[in-house]
């Protein structure tokens, strides 16, 4: 999965701005087997989150995404 957190890390980028827009953050924890931790605040918090995740599943399919 090293390559997964590397996708990952780049869509986080370039999503950054839109979500800091929001008054928003977010940030990549620990990828383990088919697992991502992703820790988000500010607005992102009361977000369902669905337009991270459906961006990370579209370029790495089959992993578990889990918000904290």
């Amino acid at each position: 999965m090293d390559n997964a957190q590397n996708i990952i890390t780049q869509l986080m980028n370039y999503m950054y701005p839109l979500i800091k827009a929001h008054k928003g953050f977010i940030e990549l924890g620990e990828i383990k087997e088919n697992r991502a931790v992703i820790y988000c605040g500010g607005q992102c918090i009361d977000c369902s989150k669905k337009c991270i995740e459906d961006a990370i599943k579209e370029k790495v399919p089959g992993i578990e995404i889990v918000f904290l």
